[in-house]
Formats: structure tokens, C-alpha cells, sequence
């Protein structure tokens, strides 16, 4: 995982609410273990670091509170929680050959592109994110991203990826690309749409769309 930006300034917000939190909690203790000294005298001079204490409700946060409904209400976050399997395809403008078993159902091949059944797993924390792309003949992993939600009325993920090729499928070296796609959620389904391209010494771009099935 590598961490991902955003164009919200949350983060130095929330940083800021988690240590005032982890104070809270030190001095908390503290109390709390004065007065039960009289009683359980092992308790006494018991006192939790601040330290320790950030560290815990901080890794509570990034891997699980920012994604629930409190959270979003208190604002600690605006970042869509894409974690999960995704299920779709892609529309290649690649004119090679590419086995039939990797064709989407719905290829037309009077049309132009050709169409992919494809995957994405998406591994995500509040600030940390894989995104690992696969086709049947090749997969790709994310080794940069961001995520706006300031503009426009859905929020979107852009990332950079590297695909180490296939020995299998002629041509298709190791190779650089960009994905940008955008985040809908109408209730009944969550949808990631959009568009990728690759670097200079392959020029494939195309369409994705893929729908979270897990």
C-alpha cells in the first residue's frame, strides 16, 4: 500500500483531534488509577504514555472509524470507502489479437475498442490505498493515487500504475499508466467509471466502468 492525497484539508484537523483525544485519555487514566490506589494499591502510579496512547487511537482511526456513518457526520472525512472487490470491464483501443476467453461477453467487433472482462481490488485506509487491476491475460498495481472530493458532484480516484507484463501476450511488456475514474453511489449500486492511458512505448488508452461486488 502507498499513501494517496486529497484535495480536502481534513488531515491536519484530524491530527489535531486525535492528540488532543490521546491527552485526554492520559490524564483520564490517571485519575482513574489514583482513585481505585486506595482500594487495588497495585494500581497506584499505573499511567498510560501519550505516546501510546495517540499511537492506539490512531491506528483505530485509520483502519476502521474512518469509515463509519459518525465519522462522516463529524467530518473527519470526505474520502469515499472503496475497499473491496470490483467487477467490470474496459474498452481497449489495443488493434492486436486477444483471446476470445478474455473478451467481455458484450464485444461488438464492429465497433471500435475492444472489450475486456476485468477486476479491480481495492485495498484502502485513511491514508494509506492499493489499487491491483487484472485482466485474464495481465494485472497491475497502483503505486500513487489521489482522491478529490472538493469539486464536481461525485467524488473521483486518479491513480498511477505499472503492469509488469505478460510473457504470453506479444508485446506486452513492462509498462507505466494512469487511470482516472469516478466514484457514484445511488443507493443501490457503487460504481467507479472512467478512463486510462498508458505511457509512451505502448499509447493504449481506453474506458473503464467497473460495479463493487464485495
Amino acid at each position: 500500500m502507498h499513501t494517496y492525497s486529497t484535495d480536502n484539508d481534513l488531515r491536519p484537523k484530524v491530527y489535531g483531534v486525535l492528540a488532543l483525544l490521546a491527552y485526554g485519555i492520559t490524564v483520564l487514566v490517571e485519575l482513574v488509577t489514583t482513585a481505585l490506589s486506595t482500594v487495588l494499591p497495585f494500581a497506584a502510579g499505573f499511567v498510560v504514555s501519550w505516546g501510546l496512547a495517540f499511537a492506539i487511537i490512531w491506528k483505530i482511526h485509520d483502519r476502521w472509524f474512518w469509515k463509519t456513518r459518525i465519522a462522516r457526520a463529524l467530518g473527519f472525512t470526505r474520502v469515499p470507502n472503496l475497499n473491496g472487490k470490483w467487477e467490470g470491464w474496459i474498452v481497449t483501443s489495443y488493434e492486436g489479437d486477444i483471446d476470445d476467453q478474455a473478451l467481455h461477453p458484450d464485444n461488438d467487433p464492429t465497433e471500435d475498442g475492444q472489450k475486456m472482462k476485468a477486476w479491480l481490488d481495492i485495498d484502502q485506509t485513511w491514508r494509506k490505498i492499493n489499487v491491483h487491476f487484472e485482466t485474464i491475460q495481465t494485472p497491475s498495481d497502483s503505486n500513487g493515487a489521489t482522491m478529490l472530493t472538493e469539486e464536481g458532484k461525485w467524488p473521483s480516484l486518479s491513480y498511477q500504475y505499472e503492469n509488469p507484463g505478460s510473457p504470453l501476450v506479444e508485446g506486452l511488456d513492462m509498462h507505466f499508466g494512469t487511470a482516472s475514474l469516478e466514484y457514484r453511489d445511488d443507493g443501490n449500486r457503487e460504481t467507479l467509471e472512467g478512463l486510462y492511458y498508458t505511457g509512451p512505448g505502448r499509447d493504449n488508452n481506453g474506458l473503464m466502468y467497473f460495479e463493487q461486488v464485495d
